[in-house]
């Protein structure tokens, strides 16, 4: 008997929940559904369990759907995933493409289309998941990418990276990258440029958004795109030595 693909729900409207619940029963493959009304609960989930599918609302009460699957990236980078929104606009669109996510739906949606898109991200339909129109996981998405979806929408957050080096943080001010900071696992400290292009370089671990009480020194003032620009061009060449 094949093993149940896990199904990951992250919707905090109860008749939502019902009405997916419900659509996937159509299902003729084994399959487990979680279900999160709230970020916090479904990182806790991905955390625990491996993941299969994510369906993932943009609204959350407590953040933005797209930022979530940036996290979900770094921790189920084989997981595939379909976002559902009341407001399909073209920014939207834009993010879901560049996170590699085939399928955005349109609250509401057919019950037919969801059955349909989830057969599909699972290979269940007979279609590949890797076929050409079918970049369906999370497993591309890199630390630029990241960083380029929280320039793209404007955010004034801060992001924690962690993996086996140490930890980093990338502070970002109405979409432009203001500070970023490394403590390494050895003990030493690097802050601004040098932090970032070192944090640009990390190729596995995690990220999540973090709350921070003191505002940030401003030790980047390159504008987004020229920086993203610079560090790729920078990587680039060291990668040219290299070979």
């Amino acid at each position: 008997m094949d093993k149940p693909a896990n199904i990951l729900l992250v919707e905090d409207i109860s008749t939502v929940q019902f009405f997916v619940r419900n659509a996937l029963a159509a299902l003729r493959n084994p399959y487990e559904l979680h279900t999160a009304a709230s970020i916090a609960d479904a990182r806790q989930i991905i955390i625990e369990k491996p993941v299969d599918l994510l369906i993932v609302d943009i609204g959350l009460p407590d953040g933005d759907g797209i930022d979530f699957l940036c996290e979900a990236a770094m921790l189920q980078p084989h997981a595939t995933a379909i976002i559902i929104t009341g407001t399909p606009n073209e920014e939207n669109r834009a993010r879901a493409e560049r996170l590699g996510i085939v399928q955005l739906l349109s609250k509401p949606f057919k019950k037919e289309r969801l059955v349909e898109a989830v057969g599909k991200l699972l290979g269940w339909s007979g279609v590949e998941k890797d076929a050409a129109n079918f970049r369906a996981t999370l497993s591309g998405l890199t630390t630029m990418d990241i960083i380029q979806l929280k320039c793209m929408t404007g955010s004034t957050s801060v992001l924690e990276f962690t993996n086996g080096a140490g930890s980093g943080r990338v502070y970002f001010e109405n979409g432009h990258v203001i500070h970023a900071m490394v403590n390494s696992s050895e003990g030493g400290t690097n802050i601004g440029y040098e932090a970032f292009e070192e944090i640009v370089g990390w190729e596995s671990g995690r990220v999540a958004e973090v709350v921070e009480t003191e505002p940030a020194p401003r030790t980047i003032r390159t504008g987004w795109q020229s920086l993203l620009l610079e560090v790729a061009h920078s990587r680039d060449e060291l990668q040219g030595h290299a070979a």
